[in-house]
């Protein structure tokens, strides 16, 4: 999609009165064409060819001016054709098309259902499918495509940050080797965390379904969050849609995230002083579990990531507030857009919140509880030989080892902020 950028043309330089440019020995040489020239008129002729498209009255037929017989022969072609081109496009250049001009936008919300069929049919995966279906054919638009889409970029950039963690400084380095096994990390933990982060945004939808819109008394007025207890049966039902062999290698994930998470909102271990911890903005205590949970469940991973991505811890502790006081109606102004960013798309919702408590489900009572449960001597869930590991590792915490298979954690180096202690705890 580089053509459609427009780039700049280079500095104007004196001309002859031949039409050539003047050298700096005053010999006479012959214009060289400009690159930048060129792109910008091939950019003002395309802009122009896609404005001169324009609708007949009411009807689907699409009118062509003269001075564009490449769109016009293109906006002539079969559905069929349309649609094969556009689903060899990535949905970043299909974004890019509908930003063009109006006549390219209403093509592709007109090939959307068969653009969302392909795509559902050979680039997505069994685990994208299986845990959010895909509408009916009659039904299927753009917007699945893009949530999905989204969903995808965050549980990228949450593994990216977490195999950087657990392989320090491995792409500085030139070693095949160690490029081979950072991609063998992230691949292996990319579906993990993609199911990850389909357990918390269903815990977050059963939240925000049991607390808003519910009728009150006239006397609450007010936003509040608070901390409830955890929801077993709720997390039963979320966790049966995941595959089932997998189900203790998510919970792991889930795991490992939170050990990851809870370590970058607590301050360094070595020693610092009162005028250290003013000028670098540390504060004394680490995040409470409260917040915690609460950018887990209403952040989801794709606010993990970026708190995972500060480059300090400072920055880390101001990104967690300010993702917290965004939320709040009497901290932000542009509170409305932020829920919405969260789920909450309904205006009667949006106006209930002002006046709702909503219950944050403790840290300590997410998935882990529900998990426990299912290892009890008479539960069926899982064999004696799950229980026995799974009491292993909950025991030693190492549950990246568990995951990758091996003692990931030996032989890796040390950076300025982490010390022995810090990698006993991982």
């Amino acid at each position: 999609m580089e053509r459609f950028r427009r780039t700049s043309s280079p500095p104007h330089q004196e001309r002859g009165r031949g039409g050539g440019m003047v050298a700096s020995g005053g010999v006479q040489s012959r214009k060289r064409p400009s690159i930048g020239r060129a792109a910008e008129t091939f950019q003002s002729k395309l802009i122009a060819s896609l404005r001169s498209v324009r609708r007949r009255g009411s009807g689907e037929e699409l009118v062509q001016s003269r001075t564009s017989p490449f769109f016009a022969a293109f906006f002539r072609l079969p559905n069929e054709l349309h649609i094969h081109i556009l689903s060899e496009l990535c949905i970043a250049d299909l974004l890019a098309l509908r930003r063009t001009s109006r006549v390219l936008n209403d093509l592709i919300s007109l090939c959307g259902p068969a653009l969302v069929r392909f795509w559902v049919k050979n680039r997505m995966g069994t685990l994208h499918t299986r845990l959010y279906p895909p509408p009916p054919p009659t039904e299927a638009d753009l917007q699945y495509l893009l949530a999905m889409r989204r969903r995808h970029i965050a549980s990228v950039r949450l593994t990216r940050e977490l195999a950087n963690f657990v392989l320090r400084d491995t792409l500085k380095h030139s070693s095949d080797r160690q490029r081979q096994v950072w991609n063998s990390v992230y691949e292996k933990m990319i579906p993990l965390v993609f199911g990850v982060g389909y357990f918390l945004e269903e815990h977050r939808r059963t939240i925000l379904e049991r607390d808003l819109g519910r009728i009150r008394p006239r006397t609450h007025i007010g936003y509040d969050i608070c901390t409830t207890p955890g929801m077993t049966g709720a997390e039963r039902r979320i966790l049966q849609r995941l595959d089932p062999p997998l189900r203790l290698q998510f919970f792991y994930m889930y795991c490992f995230v939170l050990q990851v998470l809870t370590r970058k909102l607590r301050p360094p271990t070595y020693a610092a002083g009162p005028v250290e911890r003013y000028v670098r903005g540390w504060s004394c205590q680490p995040a409470c579990d409260e917040d915690i949970a609460f950018v887990l469940l209403l952040g989801g991973i794709g606010q993990v990531a970026k708190l995972l991505a500060c480059p300090n811890y400072s920055d880390r502790r101001r990104l967690l507030h300010t993702f917290i006081m965004r939320l709040s109606p009497h901290q932000s102004v542009s509170w409305r857009r932020h829920w919405r960013d969260v789920g909450v798309s309904s205006p009667a919702l949006l106006d209930d919140i002002p006046c709702t408590s909503i219950g944050i489900t403790q840290l300590d009572q997410i998935w882990e509880p529900l998990v426990a449960d299912m290892m009890m001597p008479g539960s069926r869930d899982f064999t004696e030989s799950q229980k026995l590991k799974h009491a292993e590792v909950m025991a030693s915490k190492k549950f990246i080892n568990e995951l990758m298979g091996y003692d990931i954690l030996r032989g890796r180096p040390l950076d300025d902020g982490a010390d022995d202690d810090e990698l006993g705890e991982l």
